[in-house]
């Protein structure tokens, strides 16, 4: 018998090579690779990974083609501790993989890539038992509608859904799965389009229409509401009314932001399931975030609690 998880994420597993380059191509030519990696990505997976290097107790819930990419996305799930019972390999199937432009002077990305052609997952194929036990579900709308259906199952058994609104991916069809959701962390891009703001162009307008953003995505029934926002930090406001503002960590170099966004919300799922307050969660989240940007890829440095700890007191006694 499966054990029963902490975490469970329905999203979409890949592998990544991120190249690091000068400047980012304009056109025609050749483009020197100053330093090139390979990992596992993806950003509900990479949440979960970093929830597990946490101390939290994880696993994906997804499909993959049965190719050499299938079977290493396997392996790197495995390699942070990321249980697979549930990852199906699609025979004859291509397997999703991305390749990761990084801008050396800043950090800054331009990502290509390719779907995969396996099955989306059916509501009939999702581990309703496991669902019933886990304490969060973590989503972002991959798999749709079956995600949306796993999100009501999770809930009518008493567990917490956790959804990830990422920049440029806000569609309509989320809104019913936005209702479900307990912590609801996006991008300022999702929550200007989420709340109906028409000051997208005022992207560093953020402290002035926070406030409405988060009242709109609190009244979809959310306790908690955050907004990310890079190195402006994010903001937050629970269902009880406290709002703050958490700083990003400053740090020294800049090597790649893949991910940073996901290993937010691992920390931030990881530190729900220690019990932490709602400002340890984002404090520690975004610590484990700065402490990401360190190295090339989504996954290339993801921090223990320690760690992390560790790195805040540091922080603090500067």
């Amino acid at each position: 018998m499966l054990p029963d998880m902490d975490i469970l994420g329905i999203g979409m597993s890949m592998i990544d090579t991120i190249q690091v380059v000068e400047e980012f191509p304009s056109g025609s030519g050749v483009t020197e690779v100053l330093d090139s990696v390979t990992m596992g990505g993806g950003p509900v997976p990479t949440a979960l990974c970093a929830a597990a290097c946490q101390g939290a107790s994880c696993g994906i819930i997804d499909r993959v083609g049965d190719d050499w990419r299938g079977n290493l996305i396997r392996k790197e799930y495995e390699r942070f501790g990321v249980d697979t019972p549930f990852l199906q390999l699609q025979t004859d199937r291509s397997s999703t993989f991305g390749t990761v432009l990084v801008r050396k002077r800043d950090g800054e990305r331009h990502v290509v890539f390719y779907r995969g052609d396996f099955d989306e997952l059916e509501e009939s194929e999702l581990p309703e038992v496991a669902l019933q036990r886990c304490r969060i579900l973590h989503l972002n709308g991959r798999h749709w509608p079956a995600c949306s259906v796993a999100a009501e199952i999770v809930t009518e058994s008493g567990g917490l859904v956790s959804f990830d609104g990422g920049a440029h991916r806000y569609d309509e069809k989320f809104e019913p799965l936005l209702r479900k959701s307990d912590i609801l962390i996006v991008a300022r891009d999702f929550a200007e389009r989420a709340s109906g703001s028409v000051n997208r162009e005022a992207q560093l307008d953020a402290l002035l229409n926070r406030e409405a953003q988060l009242d709109a995505l609190l009244n979809r029934g959310a306790r908690v509401a955050g907004i990310t926002d890079g190195v402006n930090g994010s903001w937050f406001q629970t269902r009880c009314g406290e709002s703050f503002h958490q700083p990003s960590f400053p740090v020294e170099p800049v090597v790649d932001t893949t991910g940073c966004g996901d290993v937010f919300h691992g920390a931030f799922l990881a530190g729900v399931i220690r019990g932490d307050d709602w400002k340890n969660c984002a404090r520690i989240a975004s610590a484990a975030a700065a402490i990401k940007v360190t190295a090339p890829g989504g996954r290339g440095k993801l921090a223990t609690l320690e760690e992390v700890e560790g790195f805040v007191t540091r922080f603090q006694n500067s």
